[in-house]
């Protein structure tokens, strides 16, 4: 019977692959809750597969158990009929090896305290009352990993990027001076997106999530997929926008298409082409509580493991949770997409309004103060990029064209400003050092103190 729930246990993790149940039972259970010694060694080689590839494949498991055992672990594979209940044969596992070690500690136990002194017998008596004690801690307790264990798996982190190059096992967001800086998006980074009004947030955001979903997953031929929580924008409009910028053209020219000639059906078209094929998922919907995000994200991630980034516009229309200051909600909701993004193994970008405050100042260029309740967000965040457009504030300066990709926070690189062009709406590349030079120029104090504009696009 022991023997049926152990390899019940292994049969569900090789047949179902690393779902969200899967990593579950593999951060909870140990090796030594397996009495068939081929399970727990099949056990470990799955937890090192899953830790250091992201998958659990039956056929390298069998290989990596050895040729003794190589048709023992296929075997226990195709025997088992489902990964259904994977967590109660797990947790029936545990119950198991439970039941030894109290047994164990019981006989280890017995003669010091029936021999023993008064004093002996009662130090093995709270000995034994610890012991036990210890062995019914939660099962979802996180246990630490020894530094060198983690130091042997790191080979094989940069074996990955060495065969892999560019395509290491960071995401790029296709704006290629930008990924200079950052070095792209580890896995499980919280990347914020902070701006004034009109700046291009959804815009840069958008272009991102492109560029994301137009690159495939290193070592297949599956495209990445994005999911985007639209808090404040519509689906339709989502669409709109990246139609546009697929197309090169102006969101208003699509809110008239009887103006449009045959050059800008044909952007359209193109447009709508470059998009059709990317597994980009938006969800449309307000006031959506960070529970609820993690939920429809993890749901998401186990129906579609190719999902690779995940976008939330903006923090600022999460809804909050009771709290007796702004300043603490807005911590918890910090803290929550951190740990979404750690715990999917999925960077989450998420866009952020700045302080008015930085309109009172002659240099508007924003900084990390700028932030609303800004120290939690810092603190949370791995990467800070800002926005700046000088043509919010003066459509006549020589900087007008170009905006601002402004790096202020990088816990894994350098900082750093990269210049696109914005056009009609889009950021398009440019000539990083003229670009410089012109927007360096505006920056002087006569160029500065100018009233916001209105009517740009956010």
């Amino acid at each position: 019977m022991k023997q049926d729930i152990e390899a019940s246990v292994i049969g569900g993790l090789l047949i179902g692959g690393l779902t969200p149940t899967a990593s579950d039972v593999l951060a909870t259970l140990e090796p030594e809750a397996f009495s068939i010694p081929l399970y727990r060694k099949a056990f470990e080689v799955i937890r090192k597969q899953a830790r250091n590839r992201n998958l659990i494949d039956a056929l390298m498991v069998a290989e990596a158990c050895g040729e003794e055992h190589f048709t023992s672990i296929l075997m226990t594979s195709k025997n088992c009929p489902s990964a259904a209940n994977l967590k109660g044969y797990a947790g029936m596992v545990a119950d198991n090896y439970h039941r030894r070690l109290v047994l164990e500690i019981m006989d280890e136990m017995r003669e010091p305290i029936q021999s023993g002194t008064i004093d002996t017998s009662s130090q093995a008596m709270d000995e034994l009352v610890k012991r036990l004690s210890a062995i019914r801690k939660p099962r979802d307790e996180v246990k630490p990993v020894r530094l060198g264990e983690i130091i042997t798996d790191y080979t094989d982190t940069l074996d990955r990027r060495l065969r892999n190059g560019e395509e290491s096992d960071t995401l790029k967001t296709g704006i290629e001076e930008l990924d200079a800086i950052t070095g792209g998006m580890n896995a499980e980074d919280l990347v914020i997106i902070a701006a004034r009004p009109g700046m291009g947030k959804t815009e840069l955001a958008l272009k991102i999530a492109e560029g994301v979903a137009s690159r495939v997953i290193p070592g297949s031929d599956v495209r990445r997929g994005v999911l985007i929580f639209s808090m404040e924008m519509s689906a339709l409009q989502i669409a709109e926008r990246s139609i546009a910028n697929a197309g090169r053209m102006s969101v208003s020219v699509l809110r008239n298409p009887a103006s449009m000639d045959d050059e800008g059906w044909a952007r359209v078209a193109n447009g709508m082409s470059q998009l059709a094929d990317l597994d980009v998922w938006v969800v449309d919907a307000s006031r959506l509580s960070v529970e609820e995000i993690r939920s429809i994200a993890e749901r998401h991630k186990q129906e579609n493991p190719n999902l690779s980034l995940i976008m939330a516009d903006y923090l600022g229309l999460i809804e909050k949770p009771k709290a007796d200051r702004n300043d603490l909600a807005i911590a918890h909701i910090s803290g929550s997409l951190k740990a979404l993004a750690k715990d999917l193994k999925t960077p989450v970008i998420s866009l952020s309004q700045l302080s008015r405050d930085v309109e009172k100042r002659p240099n508007k260029r924003p900084t990390n103060a700028d932030l609303r309740d800004s120290g939690s967000i810092e603190q949370d965040a791995d990467s800070i990029i800002m926005l700046y457009r000088e043509a919010v504030y003066d459509e006549n300066s020589s900087a007008a064209p170009f905006a601002e990709i402004i790096v202020t926070k990088n816990r894994f690189g350098s900082l750093g400003t990269v210049y696109q062009r914005f056009c009609n709406g889009h950021f398009v590349a440019c000539d990083q050092d003229e670009a410089r030079q012109i927007c360096t120029a505006s920056n002087a104090p006569a160029a500065r103190g100018r009233r916001y504009a209105q009517g740009a696009d956010v």
